[in-house]
């Protein structure tokens, strides 16, 4: 069953923060480093979201490029760590896949440390490659869906999407963006219907939101987004600060899921398996957004 025809049948659930688990484990430094010296702990954090019920594990490669990687001195491993990570992340997803329960991986393309739109000391080109590195690597090591998230402007989606085009013509891409502190609007400061326009919406399987400060600015965010996109939508805000507790958290995201806007649900920074767990049964008890059906 391919990403489509899951989307139609019920509202997908995404793992939590991988980032934040591992900070709590011990981890410190890079953490995509963890994919090649310390699997275990990785692969603990992947098993810990599939035994909560996890339809979609997310790898562990937010910061995998090349531009992230060269505060360690790290910028010529990029491919491998994106490869390993992906491999790990394979491997739980098919130990734990029924016929009945197939679990899907998500290749984590990060926002890199540059924004085309505002940067002064980069190309669409150098980019075209930092990105392409990454997204090599994921879909060699076995993803089923290259995720560009965190998305902060839409030239450097674009950007990301294209290479993942060159590389492979067929596998889903997901874009999730930042939402910026003013309303309706993505972190650089385009409206979201704008943000949409600027975007290559024919190579892009589901859009929508990530981040934030908790559930509430995602809601009329996610309300914009569908009444200019036919698309299926994915929001996973962070739990926010001050934290905000599982059980409100999955409450606050079920108005959107009872209103049948969303087909994919999750969490970002500071969720944990917890929260997957409780949004497992929440997302179950209603039906996912009605989207257009790709020809």
């Amino acid at each position: 069953m391919n990403l489509e025809q899951l989307l139609g049948r019920k509202i997908l659930v995404l793992d939590g923060a991988m980032g934040t688990q591992l900070l709590t484990g011990g981890a410190k430094g890079c953490l995509e480093l963890l994919n090649v010296d310390n699997a275990a702990q990785v692969v603990a954090v992947h098993n810990a979201y599939l035994e909560a019920g996890a339809d979609i594990i997310t790898t562990n490669t937010t910061c995998a490029d090349a531009l992230c990687l060269a505060e360690y001195g790290l910028q010529e491993r990029s491919y491998e760590l994106a490869r390993a990570g992906a491999e790990l992340a394979r491997a739980a997803a098919d130990k734990y896949s029924t016929t009945e329960h197939p679990r899907l991986v998500a290749g984590s393309v990060g926002p890199t440390t540059r924004n085309l739109t505002l940067a002064n000391d980069t190309t669409a080109e150098a980019m075209a490659e930092v990105y392409s590195t990454v997204i090599r690597g994921l879909i060699d090591g076995g993803v089923d869906v290259i995720l560009i998230e965190t998305v902060m402007d839409a030239r450097n989606a674009s950007v990301a999407i294209e290479e993942c085009r060159k590389i492979n013509a067929e596998i889903p891409i997901i874009v999730s963006a930042v939402l910026s502190r003013i309303e309706g609007r993505v972190a650089s400061g385009a409206t979201i219907a704008k943000f949409v326009e600027d975007l290559p919406m024919d190579d892009i399987a589901v859009i929508g939101f990530n981040c934030t400060n908790g559930v509430k600015p995602v809601e009329s965010a996610v309300k914009a987004l569908s009444a200019v996109c036919g698309k299926p939508i994915v929001a996973y805000p962070a739990a926010g600060q001050p934290l905000t507790a599982a059980n409100r958290f999955c409450k606050e995201l079920e108005q959107l899921c009872r209103a049948g806007m969303l087909n994919i649900v999750g969490g970002c920074c500071g969720t944990t398996p917890e929260y997957t767990s409780q949004m497992t049964k929440m997302a179950a008890r209603w039906c996912p957004h009605k989207f257009e059906r790709r020809r």
